[in-house]
């Protein structure tokens, strides 16, 4: 090592440049390779809630009457998505509950969704509760009038090969007309691919 320093000093100043930039130039390729075996090793994996919602569960705690449940376009603070229209039922809350198996390489696992009241609604002082489930568990709610989209995303616990129930819930509150709840384009995403045994199993 000794006699290699020696002889980058003895180098003239303009070869010495073309040498730190020839240095450069090596990890500049070394980071790209890594960049490459990386994004081989993990890919996008993603869960369209409104292209299964068919095989959904949709029911009512206190009664459906006054309740809608469909996949839709929605426009929300003049905005355009594709959307899971939940009307609340007339009094209790309406629930769609998705049956998910997840492949057992499949890490980082994030719920994503946004809410919002639908264009047209009269407003006042009316809330909706929104409200996400896992397995039963109340994992994120919030009771809100949003007019425009409102973007959220929930962390999930996993276990390889997991078959998660994850449910949406809306709650007029004691105010039905003009509850126009929407969540828009709700997904479940995560990576997969070969990970190491201690890859975390949850979003930081």
């Amino acid at each position: 090592m000794q006699e290699i320093v020696e002889q980058l000093a003895a180098l003239s100043t303009e070869a010495q440049a073309r040498v730190r930039e020839y240095i450069a130039f090596l990890r500049w390729r070394s980071q790209q390779a890594l960049s490459a075996e990386s994004a081989a090793r993990m890919r996008s994996w993603q869960y369209n809630f409104l292209e299964h919602l068919d095989g959904a569960d949709i029911r009512a705690s206190r009664g459906d009457r006054g309740m809608e449940v469909k996949a839709a376009e929605a426009v929300v603070g003049g905005e355009r998505r594709p959307a899971l229209w939940q009307h609340p039922p007339v009094q209790g809350e309406g629930l769609v509950e998705f049956h998910v198996p997840v492949p057992s390489d499949v890490r980082n696992l994030r719920l994503r969704f946004a809410t919002g009241i639908r264009d047209g609604a009269e407003s006042g002082e009316r809330l909706v509760a929104f409200r996400v489930r896992i397995a039963g568990w109340q994992m994120w709610s919030r009771a809100c009038w949003p007019i425009s989209w409102q973007e959220a995303e929930v962390a999930l616990p996993l276990q390889p090969g997991d078959v998660l129930r994850i449910g949406f819930a809306t709650d007029c509150l004691g105010h039905h007309p003009f509850a126009w709840a929407v969540w828009g384009e709700p997904a479940l995403v995560g990576e997969r691919g070969d990970f190491d045994d201690d890859s975390p199993a949850i979003a930081e």
